[in-house]
C-alpha cells in the first residue's frame, strides 16, 4: 500500500479512541508496567497515555514502559512528541511497510487500527495485501495492520484491538479475527453495545480483541460478550432500568477532564492546620488553600470560607506553597528543615522537582471527585477554582458546560441511578470502601440530559447533605433527573436501583444477608 493511499484512508476512517476505552486496552497490555508496546497507528496518542498511566499504577517509579509508534502522519506525530516523555520511538512512516529490522520485538500490540473499509482501497492494493498475510474476502485495512502488528510479539506476548463492529458478523471479518485468533494462548471478544465516543462522532460501534499468549497455542474465534462503552457486561446490568437508563447517559469523560490532585512528597511538613501555621509563623502569602480529605467536601459545593473553617478546627486546609525560602522567611525555612537532605534525595516527588520544595498545584479546578468512598463517590463543585492533594481527582469541565449542568452533574453521582453505578464502575478496598481510580472515574455515567434545568434542586441537596441526610438529597436528584428518562414510572425505577445498590453495597461490606 502507498504512502499517499494511507494518508486518504487515515482522514477517511480516523476514529480516534476514547479515553475509556484507551484505559480499558491499557489494562489489558500494561502488567508490569516495564513493557515494550507497538502501536501501530498512534493518532492522538490516546493509546500511548493510557499505557503511560497504567504503567505508573503498576510500578510506580520503577515503571519504565516503551513505545514503539507509528502513523504516516507528520502533524500527529509532531503533536505526541510534544508531551511524550523521552525514551520512545515514533516513526513516521507507513506501518505496512516497516519490518523486524526498523521495530524489533515487543511485549505486546496495544491499537485501535485504521477502520477503513475494503472497497476504499485501490483493487491492486487490495490484492497485494490479501495475498501477502492471507485473508479472504472484503475485511478493511484493520485487517492487515493486526496480522502485521502480531507479527512483532515475543513469545507469551499480548494484543489489545479494536476493531469495526462488522467483523464480528460479516464472514469476512470472522475469518480475518480467526486468523489473529490462531496466533494466541487465550482471546476474549467484546462486543460494543452502545456508540463509544469517537472523536469524528461517528456510528460505529466497535469491538474489542483481547489475545495473551502469543506463539503459545491456538484458540477458536470466542463468542463475543456484550460491553457497553463504558465499560460494564450488558449481561450484568440490572434492573433493566438502570440499563435503560446507562444507555442514554454520558460519560464523564465526554464533559469533564480528569488528574490527580497536588502531590507534596511529605504531608506532615507541607499541609498544616491553622493552628499550626501561626504557631510556625508562616504568613498567609505562604500558603494555598487545599482539599486533602473526602471529609474536607462533604456537600455539593465548597467554598475557601469553608476550607478557612476547617482548617481553623485543626483539619490541615493549608498548602505551604512559599514564594521563596530566603533568609527573611524564617518560618518556611524552619518548617521545610523538617525534611533531611537524605529524604529530598530519596523520595521520588521531592527529587524530581525543581526547586524541591516548590509542590506543583496547578492552575486549580472546577470540582472535586472523592476518591475512597463508603456510599459512592461525589462530585463538588467550587465556589470558585479549587485545590486538592492526590487524595482526590481534580475535575475541569468543558468550557461550554453551563453553571446549571455542572451542579445536574453534581446531583446525578448523588440519585439512585448515581449511586447504582458507583457500585457498579467502583472496586472494592480494604474495609470495604469504594475505590476510583482515574479510569474508573472517567467512565462514570451521568444523567446530562437537554433541557433539565437545576433550579432549586442543588441548593436543596446541598443543604440536606451538610444535614447529614443523604436519602433526602437522593430522592430531591431522583425526582428531578429520573423523569425525563422513565416518564411516570420512575418512582419505581428511583426503588430498583436504590435497592439493588444497597444489596451492592452490603456485599461490599461484608454485611448481606441472604
Amino acid at each position: 500500500m502507498s504512502a499517499h493511499a494511507q494518508i486518504e484512508t487515515k482522514f477517511r476512517a480516523a476514529y480516534y479512541t476514547p479515553r475509556t476505552m484507551a484505559d480499558t486496552l491499557a489494562e489489558w497490555v500494561v502488567q508490569t508496567g516495564v513493557e515494550r508496546l507497538l502501536e501501530p497507528s498512534i493518532g492522538d496518542g490516546a493509546l500511548l497515555r493510557a499505557a503511560l498511566v497504567r504503567a505508573n499504577l503498576r510500578a510506580s517509579d520503577q515503571a519504565n514502559l516503551r513505545f514503539v509508534g507509528c502513523d504516516i502522519d507528520h502533524k500527529t506525530l509532531a503533536d505526541v512528541q510534544r508531551w511524550l516523555p523521552p525514551g520512545h520511538i515514533l516513526i513516521r512512516q507507513n506501518f505496512l511497510d516497516t519490518d523486524h529490522d526498523l521495530i524489533g520485538e515487543v511485549d505486546g500490540v496495544i491499537s485501535n487500527p485504521p477502520f477503513t473499509r475494503n472497497h476504499s482501497l485501490p483493487k491492486a492494493e487490495r490484492d497485494g495485501l490479501r495475498d501477502r498475510f492471507g485473508y479472504k474476502g472484503a475485511a478493511g485495512l484493520w485487517v492487515p495492520f493486526l496480522l502485521h502488528a502480531i507479527s512483532f510479539l515475543k513469545p507469551g506476548g499480548r494484543m489489545a484491538a479494536i476493531v469495526p463492529g462488522a467483523a464480528l458478523f460479516s464472514n469476512y471479518g470472522r475469518e480475518a479475527l480467526d486468523l489473529v485468533c490462531r496466533k494466541f494462548e487465550h482471546v476474549e471478544v467484546r462486543q460494543i453495545v452502545d456508540k463509544p465516543l469517537w472523536s469524528n462522532h461517528a456510528e460505529e460501534r466497535g469491538a474489542i480483541i483481547f489475545a495473551r499468549g502469543y506463539g503459545e497455542g491456538s484458540s477458536a474465534l470466542p463468542q463475543a460478550t456484550r460491553w457497553s462503552a463504558a465499560g460494564l457486561q450488558v449481561a450484568e446490568i440490572k434492573p433493566r432500568c438502570f440499563a435503560l437508563a446507562l444507555l442514554g447517559a454520558r460519560q464523564l469523560s465526554e464533559i469533564a477532564s480528569l488528574s490527580i490532585g497536588a502531590v507534596t512528597g511529605s504531608n506532615k511538613v507541607f499541609l498544616m492546620s491553622e493552628a499550626e501555621r501561626i504557631e510556625a509563623g508562616i504568613a498567609l502569602d505562604d500558603v494555598t488553600l487545599i482539599a486533602t480529605r473526602a471529609r474536607h467536601v462533604r456537600s455539593l459545593e465548597v467554598s475557601e470560607d469553608d476550607l478557612r473553617n476547617l482548617g481553623r478546627d485543626g483539619e490541615r486546609t493549608w498548602l505551604l506553597t512559599p514564594r521563596d525560602i530566603t533568609r527573611t522567611q524564617v518560618g518556611v525555612r524552619r518548617r521545610l528543615a523538617l525534611i533531611p537532605p537524605d529524604k529530598r534525595r530519596s523520595v521520588l516527588w521531592l527529587n524530581k522537582r525543581s526547586p524541591w520544595w516548590k509542590v506543583d498545584h496547578g492552575p486549580g479546578c472546577d470540582a472535586i471527585f472523592t476518591y475512597m468512598n463508603d456510599v459512592g463517590p461525589r462530585i463538588v463543585i467550587g465556589a470558585t477554582k479549587l485545590r486538592c492533594t492526590n487524595t482526590l481527582h481534580q475535575v475541569r469541565f468543558l468550557q461550554d458546560l453551563t453553571v446549571d449542568e455542572r451542579q445536574i452533574v453534581a446531583l446525578s453521582m448523588v440519585s439512585s441511578f448515581g449511586q447504582l453505578a458507583a457500585e457498579r464502575f467502583g472496586r472494592s478496598y480494604g474495609g470495604g470502601l469504594l475505590k476510583f481510580e482515574l479510569a474508573d472515574a472517567r467512565r462514570f455515567p451521568i444523567l446530562l440530559r437537554n433541557g433539565v434545568r437545576s433550579g432549586d434542586a442543588f441548593a436543596q441537596a446541598d443543604r440536606a447533605i451538610r444535614a447529614g441526610d443523604m436519602d433526602v438529597a437522593r430522592r430531591i436528584a431522583d425526582a428531578l433527573l429520573l423523569p425525563p428518562v422513565f416518564g411516570l414510572s420512575w418512582p419505581k425505577a428511583a426503588v430498583e436501583m436504590m435497592d439493588e445498590a444497597l444489596k451492592l453495597r452490603e456485599t461490599r461490606r461484608g454485611t448481606f444477608k441472604s
